[in-house]
Formats: C-alpha cells, structure tokens, sequence
C-alpha cells in the first residue's frame, strides 16, 4: 500500500460515445464515430489523478457481465487499484450512452447506473479504516445521499465533492460544513445558495455564502466565463485556456483531478489563483481532445500550459 494516497469513492461507467462530424442535425442519422471507453465521473476522476502521478484508490461496483470485464481490465491497465472496489454477482455494468454535436457539445445521453445502489453505508463501513487513511478523499455525487452523508459523518480525512448534476447537488445540502472543497458549476451553486449566477460577482456572492456555511475551498466553473476560486476571503478568476474545442466531456472531472492534485502536492501553500490556472490549463488539454480523459495529460504539460496564461488570472 502506498504511504500517502487518493481515495475515489464513485461511479465506474462503460461509455458509448457518438461524435457526429461537421454539420449535426437534430433527428437525424449523423457521420461521426462511435467509441466504447471507460468512464464514469469517479472513474474518469480516478484516471486523470494517475495521469497526474497521484497514486488513487477508486472504491466503487462493476459488473459481472461483458462490460463489468471492459471496466475493471481498463482500469487496472490505466493503473487505478481496484482493490476497494467489487464485483456485484449477476448484475450489469453502469452504462453511459451520450452523443455530442459536432461542436463538441452534449446533445441527449442516457445512463443506466442502477448498480451504484450497492455503495451502501454497510459497504462503505467495510472499507472505512482505509478510507480514513488516505490523504483527501473524493466523492462523486452519483452515489446515494445516504452513502454520502454517513461518509460526511464518518470520514476523518478532507472530503472534497463533484456535485455531478443539478438532480443530484441536494444530496449533500445538509453537509455543506462538513466538505473541506467543493467544485459547483453555477446551476448547483444556485440550488445550493439561492443566488443566481449570472457573472462574476453572483458567482463571488454564492462562494462567499458557501465559505460562510464552513466550506473552506469552492471552485465554481462557469463555462466560457471560467473557473471562479474562493478560499478566506481570497478570490480568483481564471479564464478559459483551451484553443479549441473537441468535446466537453469529462473536462469538469479533470478540473476536479487538478484541484486534488493541487492540494496533494502542495498542500494549502499554493495560492489559490495558482491552483485556478493549473485547473483551467488541465481542463482546456482536456477539451481539445475527443476522449473523456486525454491521453496529452501530464504534470508537465499543465505546468507549461499555466506558464502561456499567466495572464488569464483575475484577482481581487
């Protein structure tokens, strides 16, 4: 077992991808190409966080079935240990269906994620002295609001949470002082605060609300606008770094993995406009390319991709 770790405790998907061409139609049979990966926002997490040289532990459930094999050999070639996780006997995969425009952006998806029911707190209270000894601690919204607030109650070690959607971010509205970070787009933020994000200065409003509530790190993207951070009274808007864009999926999973990466390695002692710039140059490395989690990842690359954008970085 490595001496200092990442635990993940999330979903563990089979994706089904279609990327139509140029020219998307809307009801329509578009060009493109179809691709079958590894996803899930715990596994996607997980993944980027190896990239990232963090050694991670995912805690989640797979199936016994075809695509139960694909996820688990995937991830143990993509070196995330799956030593925590388990295969639930007669039961299918978690399964996401989505197709993108030819903008990269999201059209309709499905997800058939009835396994996750299996992270209980009776599955997590197994697993809980692991768990405690890692050194942050990830929860990825797709589990049960059950699961997650026994782990809020339980968990010694810094939570940090990825809402996943505006239909799962009340699941933890009551343990907001209980989450060391937090990472909202403006929709969850708004469920969340009351406040509606519609520029910077909502957004700053709905950080400080969180900050009050006992919530030491928010980190809320806001899409074309970027990524605001709020920490103490400390403020930071970074911009959006990307030069093109190939598709949007899995770019908030790889904000979330940078920020963990960030604490990781540095510990609060990285000011917080730093941890934004590493989070957005992450992210636009990860737009650029049609897979959820990019193979042009790496430590090295998002340091050099912050260094062109200093520039990008709004404090006040």
């Amino acid at each position: 077992m490595e001496k200092e770790y990442v635990v993940v405790i999330g979903g563990l998907n089979v994706d089904i991808a279609g990327l139509s061409g140029p020219n998307y139609r809307e009801k329509d049979s578009n060009i493109g190409q179809v691709s079958i990966n590894v996803g899930g926002v715990g596994q996607n997490i997980s993944h980027n966080l190896t990239k990232l040289e963090i050694p991670t532990y995912l805690i989640s459930v797979y199936g016994d079935d075809n695509f139960g094999h694909i996820a688990k050999t995937e991830c143990e070639k993509n070196n995330m240990n799956l030593e925590y996780s388990k295969c639930i006997d007669r039961t299918g995969n978690s399964i996401y269906l989505y197709v993108n425009d030819d903008k990269g952006d999201l059209v309709t998806a499905i997800n058939d994620m009835n396994i996750i029911k299996y992270i209980t707190p009776e599955f997590l209270k197994e697993r809980l002295d692991f768990i405690n000894q890692a050194k942050i601690v990830v929860i990825d919204c797709n589990i049960s609001k059950e699961a997650i607030e026994w782990l809020a109650q339980n968990v010694t070690a810094p939570i940090f949470i990825d809402p996943v959607s505006v239909a799962k971010v009340d699941r933890i509205e009551n343990i907001l002082g209980q989450i060391d970070t937090l990472k909202p787009n403006e929709h969850e933020v708004e469920i969340l605060t009351g406040v509606k994000v519609i520029d910077e200065d909502s957004a700053r409003k709905a950080a400080q609300i969180l900050n009050e509530k006992g919530l030491k790190n928010v980190f809320v993207s806001l899409g074309a606008q970027g990524i605001l951070c709020s920490r103490n009274g400390e403020v930071a808007l970074v911009k959006p770094l990307a030069k093109k864009i190939v598709s949007t999926n899995g770019a908030g999973d790889c904000s979330m993995a940078t920020i963990v990466w960030s604490r990781f390695s540095y510990g609060d002692a990285l000011p917080l406009k730093e941890v934004g710039l590493f989070t957005q140059a992450a992210a636009s490395i990860n737009l650029e390319s049609p897979c959820a989690v990019s193979p042009e990842l790496s430590v090295r690359n998002i340091i050099l991709r912050a260094q062109e954008n200093v520039a990008e970085v709004v404090t006040k």
